[in-house]
């Protein structure tokens, strides 16, 4: 009897440190697969230069879990401590305030042409909150647009465009140097790079906490964020993606930020938003071949800084606006004026002269007596249809410029070269 009763105990004993063993494994953190195969080697801080490379290494790691392809085996260069090293982390890149190696942090992402696939690039970006760039045209991304938080401290920020000269590349991890374009398996490489301070208590002239947000060619396909003005981004390319949705209004916030805007082939649909004409330091906004409707907004004729504005290929109706068109003269830069693919009905006089002048395009659209116009049938097909967009108000108030902004276009200006525009030139394989 005892040996029957005891049987059972001892099984039931072995069963609880069985159930036991197996609580103290699942209670141990759970690390990424790669580390936990060299647990011994598990990261500490004191492994790092700083507490932010610490949590940019595990950042990273997650990330590198999601990639799917990797054709250029980029990320077996994603290994070890050194997230600053010259030859490893190929993509990231450090920088720190002058005098502040302790601060050292990822400041750059430059992924462009690396071909990677993976959903979850949204994810790196929110959990590295010092990145002023994040350049990753040419790959495979998926998921929403990032936003940018950016540095916290002043740099100069310059652009890089010329073919076949390279920025050289300088991830020492000193103070000394902030990042530089790394170029993988490409003759042409546009980029940014930025240039610390080396006195913040002066800083020289030309001194900005810009940002660059550069994903050309990728698949997003979520509608842009809401809250996207809010980044303050200086560059902002996103084009030839499945981007839908409206503009959102939040662009009026990048007002004092906002260079370069390229939007170009993406499924953006709605009303053109007013808030677009806030818009009085950028040089180029490009929204075309999107499904975009409504007339232009009067507030576009307080863009006295653009010098590029297409916004071919979508469903905008109405009159072009003349005042639009005169910030071809003294009144503002513009040098290019693309409106072809549209269904306007009728142009003014300042914009007549720059159809003359091959500044204005508005071929296929609806504008009676002009060559190259869409059909009678078709015009009247779209004409007919309900219109839900506000119309154009006859006055609006700009918001007021800096003195710096104010000065009068040169006389005699010429149309820049597209490969001048960072945005642009992201474009170029």
């Amino acid at each position: 009897m005892a040996n029957h009763l005891k049987r059972p105990l001892v099984q039931q004993l072995f069963l609880l440190t069985f159930v036991a063993a197996i609580v103290a494994v699942s209670a141990e953190p759970q690390l990424p697969y790669k580390i936990q195969q060299h647990s011994s080697s598990y990261p500490q801080p004191r492994d790092f230069p700083s507490e932010q490379l610490y949590h940019a290494y595990f950042a990273i790691q997650r990330f590198k879990n999601t990639i799917t392809s990797d054709p250029k085996n980029v990320t077996s260069t994603w290994t070890g401590h050194d997230i600053c090293a010259t030859t490893s982390y190929l993509g990231f890149h450090c920088g720190a305030p002058h005098g502040q190696a302790s601060n050292l942090t990822v400041t750059s992402v430059i992924f462009d042409g690396f071909g990677l696939c993976s959903p979850m690039q949204q994810d790196l970006v929110d959990e590295l909150p010092d990145l002023a760039v994040f350049q990753a045209s040419s790959n495979n991304f998926g998921g929403e647009v990032p936003i940018l938080t950016g540095l916290s401290y002043l740099y100069m920020l310059d652009v890089h465009n010329k073919q076949g000269d390279q920025f050289e590349e300088a991830k020492s991890g000193t103070a000394a140097t902030h990042l530089s374009q790394l170029c993988v398996g490409k003759n042409f490489c546009p980029g940014i790079r930025l240039r610390p301070i080396l006195d913040p208590k002066h800083p020289a002239h030309g001194a900005t906490s810009a940002k660059a947000l550069l994903l050309n060619n990728n698949q997003l396909s979520a509608p842009l964020p809401a809250n996207l003005g809010f980044s303050k981004v200086s560059y902002l390319a996103l084009a030839n993606n499945k981007l839908t949705g409206p503009i959102p209004p939040s662009v009026a916030h990048m007002q004092d930020s906002l260079v370069e805007m390229l939007l170009l082939n993406n499924q953006l649909s709605d009303c053109l938003p007013h808030e677009l004409g806030m818009l009085t330091k950028t040089a180029v906004i490009d929204a075309g071949m999107n499904q975009l409707t409504g007339p232009i907004p009067s507030s576009f004729s307080c863009l006295s800084s653009v010098e590029q504005l297409n916004l071919g290929g979508n469903r905008l109706y109405g009159q072009v606006p003349d005042a639009l068109c005169k910030l071809a003269g003294p009144a503002g830069r513009l040098t290019n004026l693309t409106l072809s693919g549209n269904y306007f009905t009728s142009v003014g006089p300042a914009c007549s002269a720059l159809i003359k002048d091959g500044v204005l395009d508005v071929k296929h659209n609806c504008i009676p007596g002009f060559a190259n116009q869409r059909g009678p049938a078709e015009c009247a097909s779209f004409l007919s249809q309900p219109k839900t967009c506000p119309a154009a108000s006859a006055r609006v108030a700009c918001p007021a410029a800096d003195a710096k902004m104010n000065v009068a276009a040169p006389e005699g200006r010429v149309a820049k070269d597209y490969s001048s525009y960072v945005v642009y030139a992201t474009l170029h394989e």
